[in-house]
């Protein structure tokens, strides 16, 4: 019984802070896929291809697409040629784009801080443990791991989250090009 009212305040948790956060992304005038796309193409900073985004967020062509389309009407991306092939289109966050993502991340980073602000250092450094032990189980059930792979799986994946693009450039050599992949590893 104990187990079920955890999973079911663990799933409540993530419905809530993605309702929460969707909501607050609507006041900047975005939605989420919309979001995750500026993000990830803001993180790297320089001029990407449509399929090196697509593969970044983990979105269907037609998909990102549609939020290229949407971005560029609202002037926060904008299209070029590539110099070395014309025929390949490079997409670019605007200054209104990175301006947009600054105010959204300053605006979160805020809540959050005001979220926990009650907390002492101590209670904060629990809280990092049980959110690190959280990860432990739930990638370790998928992946099959422990131990030191099973942390450098957390560390890869924290990873992915402050730098989406970048990760994406730095593991595409090794073929990895989902960080979320949920293949058992055989040991």
């Amino acid at each position: 019984k104990r187990i079920r009212v955890l999973r079911n305040m663990f799933h409540t948790l993530i419905w809530v802070s993605t309702r929460q956060f969707s909501q607050t992304l609507q006041q900047f005038g975005v939605t989420l896929p919309q979001f995750i796309t500026l993000a990830a193409l803001t993180a790297q900073g320089t001029a990407r291809n449509m399929s090196e985004l697509t593969a970044t967020t983990f979105q269907d062509p037609p998909t990102v697409t549609g939020i290229m389309n949407r971005l560029v009407k609202m002037g926060l991306v904008q299209r070029t040629r590539n110099e070395t092939d014309r025929r390949q289109v490079l997409v670019k966050t605007t200054e209104a784009g990175h301006d947009l993502i600054r105010q959204i991340q300053e605006y979160t980073l805020q809540q959050e801080v005001t979220c926990y602000d009650h907390l002492s250092d101590e209670q904060l450094g629990t809280f990092e443990e049980l959110m690190r032990y959280l990860l432990k189980i739930h990638i370790g059930r998928y992946k099959r791991l422990e131990g030191p792979a099973l942390e450098a799986e957390i560390d890869r994946l924290l990873q992915y989250i402050s730098d989406p693009i970048n990760y994406a450039s730095i593991h595409q050599k090794n073929k990895i090009s989902q960080p979320f992949n949920l293949e058992v590893t055989q040991e």
